[in-house]
């Protein structure tokens, strides 16, 4: 690659020899240390090369001396691409500089990627790098990926595995959470663990893996009760306790909770339809300057803009600081209606659908609704439980107790 380069730098040519010494001129060439390469023999009496630039007068004894005559087919190099182009100087100073700008941008972030995130959004990652002065725009050779990571697992209470590289001018931070970091039931420090009630509910199912149940299905237990004990009794013959063993409980406890809903709708509502006219304006935008084409119309009253921004990518992973992309803006058009009754239904059956959504993407698995709508006013209220079957445990640190030896000779 390095040879490459050099030989465009320098210069080179791709000629035709001819003559009926084609093999003596060759031997007394490479006998003289003059390069060349890419032979290829034309005719028994005319053969091509390449040659440097040079070697083109280093050959004239040796083709005096062997009848030989040559011909160039081809000029290849910069110095040829400066003769041609030298009366074009700004030209190629301009050329020039944006090259030695691409190689200055090239060695910066431009782009940060969040990969394997769920609980953790994207946004308070962003901030903890920024925290760590790894920002778009700095150095590459300045963030020290092993630190950032053990930094990431050590800060971060979710993370349990992070791994952060470049490729090009993009950094990404790739990172795997625990699956359900408040079922944890690890030891830390040698504590050991219980499982309690994390709400009020109505034991469902009991499975337990280590620990001591202290509940079974059917019973009802209060936020904070203890579930499944992490200390468990070593009885001796006489059926006293001789010690405690403990070990942090394990264990899957399912129970019935009770969620309470209530909602308020206005029968009189703004509604913001667009009228189908719209406007699109056009940005680029380098670094922090931007340049927006100018509004050829006037201001709507009411109305919406979205912004479609893409940033340059020269290939994959190669992203520069240059952004573009379009603003569409909508005009709205406001209007005051009056709900009926059927209309409220359907809003409040809307809402409701999204709040037990919001519930079954959280666990829950919902096994009973009752939800009542009443009018008071011009407004209606929507209110009601639904009852749901849910893991209620969460981690509590066991009670220790310590008992005394029994005596035998007693």
């Amino acid at each position: 690659m390095i040879e490459r380069f050099l030989r465009f730098v320098n210069g080179s040519l791709l000629v035709c020899a001819c003559g009926s010494n084609i093999s003596r001129f060759l031997n007394l060439c490479a006998r003289h240390e003059i390069m060349f390469w890419k032979i290829q023999p034309d005719s028994p009496t005319q053969v091509s090369f390449y040659i440097r630039l040079q070697d083109l007068y280093e050959l004239r004894p040796y083709l005096r001396k062997t009848k030989t005559r040559i011909h160039i087919r081809k000029r290849i190099g910069f110095p040829f691409f400066w003769q041609k182009y030298r009366a074009r100087k700004l030209g190629i100073f301009v050329l020039l500089c944006v090259m030695a700008g691409v190689w200055v941008l090239s060695t910066r972030i431009w782009r940060i990627e969040i990969k394997g995130n769920s609980s953790l959004g994207e946004d308070a990652i962003l901030e903890y790098l920024s925290a760590h002065n790894v920002t778009y725009g700095m150095p590459a050779k300045e963030i020290d990926n092993d630190a950032l990571e053990l930094s990431l697992r050590q800060d971060l209470e979710p993370v349990i595995w992070a791994s952060v590289y470049e490729t090009g001018t993009r950094l990404v931070v790739q990172i795997q959470e625990k699956i359900s970091s408040h079922e944890e039931t690890k030891e830390a420090e040698g504590t050991c663990m219980d499982l309690a009630a994390s709400a009020d509910a109505t034991i469902a199912s009991v499975i337990t893996r280590s620990g001591l149940a202290k509940v079974k299905k059917g019973d009802k237990v209060k936020k904070g009760d203890v579930l499944v004990c992490g200390r468990q009794e070593i009885l001796d013959d006489n059926g006293e306790v001789r010690e405690y063993y403990y070990k942090s409980a394990d264990a899957d406890v399912y129970g019935y909770t009770m969620h309470p809903y209530e909602d308020w709708i206005s029968s009189k509502m703004t509604e913001k339809k667009e009228t189908g006219n719209k406007h699109k304006r056009y940005f680029l935008q380098v670094l922090n300057w931007r340049l927006v084409t100018p509004a050829l119309h006037a201001e709507y009253a009411s109305e919406r803009s979205v912004t479609d921004t893409r940033q340059f990518c020269l290939q994959d992973s190669f992203y520069l600081p240059v952004y573009f992309g379009e603003i569409t803006t909508s005009e709205l058009q406001e209007k005051t209606v009056m709900l009926t009754k059927e209309q409220v239904k359907q809003l409040a059956l809307t809402h409701f659908s999204q709040f037990l959504s919001e519930l079954e993407e959280n666990g829950v698995r919902i096994v009973d609704k009752n939800v009542m709508i009443e009018q008071i006013d011009k407004n209606y209220h929507i209110y009601g439980q639904v009852k749901g079957c849910e893991k209620i445990t969460t981690l509590v640190p066991t009670e220790m107790k310590r008992e005394e030896p029994v005596n035998e000779s007693e």
